[in-house]
């Protein structure tokens, strides 16, 4: 089969599989925006939620993506696989008969990309660009896949809260953040997070994360942990004409802190290397 054949194939695939079964963005109500002190119990409320999120150190598990941007809307069906601030692995598969595509390895500085259809190793830097070739959106890189994935990212201390605010059913704490700030968005009845906002130090909103559909589930010492079964990421650029771009994360099954996890990747042994830096966009979103 030539490669324009196995492009068509898997248009093909991705049309029958994605386009009628499209799952949007999920819109939640306006920010809080009445501004409240800093009680006791609100100090409370948050180190018990940024405990929360530092609870998932690792998963495995099989979640469909949804891409949508002004000119497109895709869908690919994935297994995932993360080690909390080491290595995160997607295997993308198409179509009904599920036939794997790709296998992507993201580490901090690197990203590899078997590209099965073409028999090819794609090697290159792990940067916003890059990863916006692999998963259809400039995410930015580190912390932020994790948190796509559901692993959020809250270390700050109680002591770098700027602002509470309440209304709409929510609490929301603007915490200073590297150069911006980020705003956290919590349930108070559930004691859940449902937003993850990041500001760059202009105030300009840069990325939110909304996190919804939380299960319990066992972790790996048994006791019972929340976690979002679905999550929305909304990127925003200052410079960006045709609009904000979205990725939808919805896991079908997980398994959280699985003990003695490993992440085996392997590349294959004949296969021509590219740089990933020139390759323009890959197929599967």
């Amino acid at each position: 089969m030539n490669v324009v054949m196995k492009w068509a194939c898997l248009t093909i695939f991705l049309v029958m599989a994605g386009c009628s079964q499209m799952r949007t963005v999920t819109r939640e109500a306006e920010l809080p925006a009445e501004r409240v002190k800093l009680t006791p119990e609100l100090k409370g409320l948050y180190e018990e939620v940024a405990s929360n999120a530092s609870t998932v150190k690792a998963l495995d598990g099989y979640a469909d993506i949804y891409l949508e941007t002004p000119k497109r809307r895709a869908k690919a069906y994935c297994t995932v696989q993360i080690q909390k601030s080491r290595d995160a692995r997607m295997i993308v598969t198409a179509g009904i008969l599920g036939w794997p595509v790709a296998d992507l390895l993201i580490r901090p500085d690197s990203l590899f990309v078997n590209d099965m259809l073409n028999n090819r190793m794609l090697v290159g830097r792990n940067n916003g660009e890059n990863l916006g070739k692999i998963i259809g959106v400039n995410a930015g890189f580190g912390r932020m896949t994790e948190t796509l994935f559901g692993m959020a990212d809250v270390d700050e201390p109680v002591s770098d809260i700027a602002s509470v605010r309440h209304g709409n059913g929510r609490v929301s704490f603007t915490v200073k953040s590297g150069n911006g700030t980020k705003e956290l968005v919590v349930d108070p009845l559930t004691r859940a997070l449902v937003g993850l906002v990041y500001f760059d130090h202009w105030g300009r909103k840069n990325v939110e994360f909304r996190f919804a559909g939380y299960q319990s589930q066992p972790g790996m010492d048994g006791a019972l942990l929340r976690v979002p079964s679905e999550i929305d990421m909304i990127l925003y650029r200052a410079d960006d004409t045709e609009g904000s771009r979205s990725l939808k994360v919805v896991y079908d099954e997980r398994v959280i802190n699985p003990p003695d996890f490993t992440i085996n990747f392997k590349r294959p042994a004949k296969t021509k290397t590219v740089n990933l830096d020139e390759v323009e966009r890959l197929p599967w979103l």
